[in-house]
């Protein structure tokens, strides 16, 4: 386990909480809280903090993702990724964009062999290495019928969209990705941490 991931908030299981992750405490009713301000017009925002109540896998909090996204971070271990580094993005093959945060190396190696959803999805499951990548805005334009949210894309920080819709979060492309199977990655190019007399040390 990095050191950092080692420090975030732990559900009841024991397990680390990524950074990225919603949380949610025993009053919260689930509905979307939208406000807006002049730098992102309307947008959603969320109460949740780290280690308090408990967190959903799989949802994100879409006021860390959007931080995460802006600044640079692992949505992971929530550290901050050099500017000259290599970063993973984790998703399907051939995704245009990522809605998840960037990743270290050693943060998506270990996402990728103890998450049980992305271990099990094997050769679906395919990273984008890149050192940079352009944001484009998730926003939601409307409500169908059935409650479904409509949604758009819109170029990051048009000022139009601040006025169309409601921000939720931020979309990730890849500047240039070189692709590999996440199996393949592991295999050959993922850093590895090893259990060395007791302790933990990386290596490539």
């Amino acid at each position: 386990m990095p050191p950092n991931v080692a420090r975030l908030p732990r559900n009841s299981a024991g397990r680390p909480v990524p950074g990225n992750i919603a949380w949610y405490e025993a009053d919260d009713d689930g509905a979307i809280l939208v406000t807006r301000d002049d730098e992102l017009g309307g947008h959603v925002t969320c109460p949740c903090t780290p280690g308090n109540g408990t967190p959903r896998f799989g949802e994100q909090c879409p006021v860390r993702q959007r931080q995460l996204m802006l600044q640079r971070c692992c949505g992971l271990c929530t550290q901050a990724i050099e500017p000259t580094a290599q970063m993973v993005f984790v998703g399907e093959i051939d995704a245009q964009y990522y809605l998840e945060p960037p990743l270290h190396p050693l943060c998506a190696a270990y996402a990728l062999q103890v998450c049980p959803v992305l271990h099990a999805a094997g050769e679906r499951i395919e990273v984008a290495l890149t050192q940079s990548y352009t944001l484009a805005e998730d926003r939601i334009t409307g409500v169908s019928a059935n409650g479904t949210l409509r949604r758009s894309t819109f170029p990051f920080g048009d000022p139009v969209a601040h006025h169309l819709a409601v921000l939720e979060f931020y979309l990730a492309f890849p500047d240039t990705p070189e692709r590999l199977t996440a199996p393949t990655w592991l295999t050959q190019r993922g850093p590895r941490v090893c259990t060395v007399n007791g302790g933990s040390s990386n290596r490539k």
